[in-house]
């Protein structure tokens, strides 16, 4: 593959990106005409999707429902053809037009001056999602100009839950161009329209014995309107237990942008290990990294929140307290700070935790505020306005902080009983000094305080969550059963909830102990309440058995299907099934891209939509 460059002309307001030509060119040292071997073709069957022929067929004159790959039969088969997730509403046509990067253009000049950098970014990533579709070689050159028109109405860049994804797509082609108007209040809903436009294009392969060609197809016309149904779709990844490389990470948010997901939760730390750089505290990654080459430094880390708002998605930093505290705070008394966390490593874990290594901060420890302090300066320096941050709060071991004899003796002399309601308050307490830091820190760096994440555990039991957990101050994350009645309670309560129901959108279960495998039809299948105070959901990927080797297709594509739940909570329709057809084209989608998702079916059923149901 040669090289490629990408002009951009900001002060035209036109964007153009170039492909190197010799990608284009085919080897002319060939003087025959090459042999056509016999190939499949894929049949539209309204009702049926794509169907592969009975016979391999020789030659290549097609009908318009008839095709040569069956990625370019599912773009255009169907009501939405191969767009994941689904749009509210989508008119596709049947037929489509080749069209090449060298000739695409991209027109701000309807975007406010403040969001263009960030939409030239943007269209910078669609055009090598186009070119990625022809595994980086289009080597059919067509000179037809291809203009996409976007128009932003607003100049807000911020991302939040309450961000307009709206979005509106025309597509629009003759015999010589192609036209595509992209329509959004933000630049974020363009970006949205931006990613449905390229799952409109298709990559059309020949399998051709001697050589490979591949030419990029645009359906010729298309009107979409969408939405999502649910502010929150998001993704967490555990870099704790096992190390995540950055460019692993930045795969995940590929993929996230594909399905639109907007919420990438970064469970950084634990117990396990703490690898993100702090420059006021080095000592969390000197003694909480696996190595020296397993640390985040604080530029990856605002680099990575940049790529990430390029992709629409959100970064959500989580620094789990106060249990899941343990390697990383080790070192306070070697500094003279005492007990920065307590039960560290203890052997005796099933004492002391839920699984191992342990360690719990001192609650009643001043020093570990101060450290917790500068920790909190840093992270609010790097997050974007308006920061969203997550404090953990779940799974505290009583047993452990009443192994403590500094522990118990501040409790008594607070007046509470070493028992479980006495370790609730110490718990609240906690909470209570840590939000007045992280509210403390916001403002010292010009950020208005915002409500924070926490997970849920017995301090937001209905009978507790008022008296410790403000509902204006705090969104609380639900991962209890789905039989549970936490969620509607707190609901019901007035507190902002986001869902993710351990037992079916934990991508680490089935892989130990006596947890159960979800498959992505059961993900799909689970729904969550229409509420203002249901933000939404996300899917989960714990890493205790997980690490780079096998991240892809432990998360992909079972993740996409929770993002469509999240972005159009589909009814009817045929459910998972009438889905598979689309899921199987965007799994195709992510491949090209370079995410290496699971297989859905045996290729037999992948090839004959709707027979293995």
């Amino acid at each position: 593959m040669g090289k490629r460059w990408t002009v951009v002309t900001v002060a035209a307001i036109i964007i153009v990106h170039l492909v190197n030509c010799n990608d284009n060119s085919i080897d002319s040292s060939k003087s025959e005409a090459p042999v056509y071997e016999p190939s499949w073709t894929y049949k539209c069957i309204p009702d049926e999707g794509c169907q592969r022929t009975e016979h391999p067929q020789p030659g290549t004159n097609m009908s318009s429902l008839i095709f040569e790959s069956i990625d370019l039969c599912r773009t255009v088969c169907g009501r939405f053809g191969g767009l994941w997730p689904r749009p509210v509403t989508a008119a596709l046509s049947i037929h489509t037009v080749k069209i090449h990067p060298n000739y695409l253009r991209f027109d701000l000049s309807n975007a406010p001056a403040e969001t263009r950098e960030l939409l030239v970014q943007m269209t910078q990533v669609t055009t090598q999602n186009l070119i990625d579709e022809c595994d980086g070689n289009v080597t059919e050159l067509v000179e037809a100009p291809v203009v996409v028109y976007i128009n932003v109405k607003t100049t807000n860049l911020n991302l939040t839950w309450d961000t307009d994804e709206t979005y509106r797509l025309d597509v629009q082609s003759k015999e010589k161009n192609a036209v595509i108007h992209i329509v959004a209040e933000t630049v974020y809903g363009a970006r949205h329209g931006l990613e449905t436009f390229s799952q409109l294009v298709s990559g059309d392969k020949t399998d051709y014995s001697d050589q490979y060609k591949c030419s990029l197809r645009l359906i010729a016309g298309a009107k979409i309107w969408d939405r999502p149904v649910y502010k929150y779709r998001g993704f967490l990844l555990d870099t704790s237990r096992n190390f995540i490389p950055m460019d692993d990470i930045k795969r995940m948010v590929d993929a996230m942008a594909t399905v639109k997901m907007n919420v990438f939760h970064w469970h950084a730390t634990d117990s396990h290990s703490f690898p993100l750089e702090s420059r006021r505290v080095p000592q969390f990654t000197r003694y909480g990294a696996y190595s020296a080459y397993d640390i985040y430094t604080v530029d990856e880390v605002r680099e990575f929140i940049h790529y990430a708002r390029v992709r629409g998605v959100r970064v959500v930093i989580e620094i789990d307290s106060p249990a899941h505290a343990g390697n990383g705070w080790q070192w306070g008394k070697e500094y003279g700070f005492g007990d920065l966390a307590v039960c560290v490593n203890s052997k005796a874990w099933r004492n002391f935790c839920i699984e191992p290594p342990c360690g719990q901060l001192n609650p009643v420890n001043p020093a570990m505020y101060r450290v917790l302090r500068d920790l909190y300066r840093d992270l609010a320096e790097v997050l974007p306005k308006p920061a969203l941050f997550h404090v953990g709060g779940d799974e505290v071991f009583f047993n452990c902080w009443n192994s403590s004899e500094e522990i118990t003796t501040y409790m008594k002399e607070q007046g509470y009983e070493t028992n479980v309601e006495g370790f609730i308050k110490l718990w609240g307490e906690f909470h209570e000094k840590v939000l007045k830091i992280w509210d403390e820190e916001l403002e010292a760096v010009g950020q208005t305080p915002q409500p924070v994440m926490i997970w849920s555990s017995e301090l937001t039991q209905p009978h507790r969550v008022q008296k410790y957990l403000d509902k204006d101050r705090y969104v609380i994350e639900v991962w209890e059963p789905v039989n549970s009645g936490l969620l509607p309670q707190l609901i019901r309560m007035g507190y902002n909830t986001v869902s993710v129901p351990k037992d079916i959108w934990y991508l680490d279960h089935g892989f130990w102990g006596n947890t159960k495998y979800s498959n992505w039809r059961r993900m799909y299948a689970h729904t969550l309440p229409r509420d203002p105070n249901m933000l939404g959901g996300e899917v989960a990927m714990w890493s205790e058995y997980v690490d780079a080797q096998a991240l892809d297709t432990r998360v992909w594509p079972r993740a996409a299907a929770v993002a469509e739940r999240l972005w159009a909570d589909p009814a009817g329709a045929g459910g998972a099934a009438g889905a598979e057809p689309r899921l199987q084209r965007a799994r195709a989608r992510l491949a090209a891209r370079g995410v290496r998702g699971d297989a859905l079916a045996p290729a037999w059923c992948a090839l004959h939509d709707l027979r293995c149901v």
